[in-house]
Order: C-alpha cells, then sequence, then structure tokens
C-alpha cells in the first residue's frame, strides 16, 4: 500500500507539472501576440528610414507598399542602380514631392 500511494504522488506531481507548462506556454503566446498586435507591424520590410535625399538619378525603381492588414503602415522603398534598397520616409517633404509626380503620371 505504501509504495502504491508514492506512485500516485508522483502521478499527480507529474501532471500538475504538465499542466503549469501548458499554462506558461500559452501565457507566452499569446503575450507575444499581443505584443505584435499592439506594435501593428507584422510584416513590415523597412525597419528604419531615411529622410535624407536621394537623387532620382540613383534610382532603379520604386515600390510603394500601402497600408494594409501586413503592415499597418505606408513604405516607400527604393531600389538604387547599386542594387541596394533604402527605405525613405513617406513624410519627408522630399518624397510627398517625388509621391505626387508620380500620381500625376
Amino acid at each position: 500500500m505504501h509504495s502504491s500511494a508514492r506512485r500516485g504522488t508522483g502521478a499527480t506531481v507529474l501532471l500538475g507539472l504538465l499542466l503549469l507548462l501548458l499554462v506558461m506556454v500559452m501565457m507566452s503566446r499569446s503575450a507575444h501576440a499581443a505584443i505584435l498586435e499592439v506594435n501593428g507591424n507584422l510584416s513590415c520590410r523597412c525597419v528604419k528610414t531615411t529622410s535624407d535625399y536621394i537623387s532620382p538619378k540613383r534610382y532603379e525603381s520604386i515600390e510603394i507598399r500601402p497600408v494594409g492588414s501586413t503592415c499597418r503602415r505606408t513604405e516607400i522603398i527604393i531600389k538604387l542602380r547599386t542594387s541596394s534598397k533604402v527605405c525613405v520616409n513617406p513624410e519627408a517633404p522630399w518624397v510627398k514631392k517625388l509621391l505626387k509626380r508620380i500620381a500625376s503620371t
């Protein structure tokens, strides 16, 4: 009788530890998801932007990514002739002028 009581206690402790681990994992996942939702940048490509002027002579192409379900901010990515890419601040005055010029063509 003494050994069966130990087995029951061990199983109970093991079950309790498994439940605690499950709760911790679930809390960790929901906290992580909340941070992503508050941040709103689930799939943005631009980690940082620049407001520095870039001459159109250096452009190879311009990609405009509007606000959407995966990124909650407009992203402007300029691919340079050197094949590097630069994320520019859509609020920079020169970028606003550039976007107006593109829209009018």
